[in-house]
């Protein structure tokens, strides 16, 4: 349906779309409703079932949730919430996107109200894993069940 991306074959099986109409859709378990199959939707939707496959509840990721950067209204395109607490803070771009300085610029932005420990940057071939407390990329991010701090 979509652009090749890369990430596990796992979280590519759990992406669930269907052609309805003259459309592609793609579902999401966060919202529980059909989405227009947009480029960056794509991705989103394999980067939360990326984050399923690492034990985070579909229930505990949110996604297209409004946040504040200054004086300006946002939107996450995905926050994972551990204990409550954002934990994680994702940001995807369509593939055709690259992951540059101006989206983690972004990113470290929407954080700043969120404070969240992790970023995960993706475009679905490019992924960026950034520990905000040590200030450095990660090979990986961390599993629900691994450590909180």
């Amino acid at each position: 349906m979509g652009v090749e991306l890369n990430f596990p074959a796992e979280a590519a099986a759990l992406v669930r779309h269907k052609q309805e109409e003259d459309q592609n859709l793609l579902w999401d378990p966060c919202r529980k409703k059909w989405l227009v199959a947009t480029p960056e939707e794509w991705v989103r939707q394999h980067a939360i079932s990326y984050l399923h496959l690492l034990g985070y509840s579909f229930a505990l990721i949110e996604t297209e949730s409004g946040l504040h950067t200054g004086f300006k209204e946002k939107r996450s395109d995905a926050v994972v919430y551990k204990n409550t607490a954002p934990f994680i803070l994702v940001e995807c771009k369509a593939p055709s996107v690259k992951i540059d300085q101006k989206v983690f610029n972004q990113a470290f932005n929407y954080n700043q109200s969120l404070k969240a420990k992790y970023l995960y940057l993706t475009n679905g071939k490019q992924h960026i894993f950034w520990d905000v407390l040590a200030n450095k990329a990660l090979e990986s991010l961390p599993s629900a069940s691994g450590p909180s701090s």
